[in-house]
């Protein structure tokens, strides 16, 4: 990922951690959120809407495109990522930066456990899903 700024990097892992955070410590579903970075100041704005995720994660999309730009951008949702081990839940970040061509999306994947699987809990190690990912803004 050395095409990529150690800021923004380093914005896509803190938003990655506190996504799979919320996750293992609520138990529930992660409400998609935003991390807008300007000039070393972060702000996370969360979205709900509608009755499904989709649209709550096409609302953060949309509001990434209205609002001013950031330096750096990264969007979190819940969904599932398909591996060579099936098909797990994950927590996805897609991160830019303003003036970058294209951004990247991370997931890190996590598992139901416990009695009526009411816990969840992490599985592996964060991966890169995707590198040259079209720029949201």
């Amino acid at each position: 990922m050395d095409e990529y700024s150690e800021e923004l990097v380093n914005l896509a892992f803190m938003a990655l951690d506190h996504a799979i955070d919320s996750v293992v410590s609520s138990g529930a579903d992660l409400v998609p959120f935003v991390i807008r970075e300007t000039d070393n100041q972060r702000n996370l704005q969360r979205y709900i809407t509608g009755d499904r995720l989709e649209e709550s994660v096409a609302t953060a999309r949309q509001a990434v495109r209205d609002e001013p730009l950031p330096d750096r951008v990264a969007l979190a949702w819940d969904g599932y990522l398909t591996t060579a081990d099936g098909r797990l839940e994950a927590v996805f970040v897609e991160s830019y930066e303003q003036g970058a061509p294209t951004g990247f999306i991370m997931a890190q994947r996590y598992q139901k456990t416990g009695f009526l699987k009411k816990k969840r809990e992490s599985v592996g190690n964060p991966a890169l899903v995707q590198k040259d990912s079209k720029p949201l803004f």
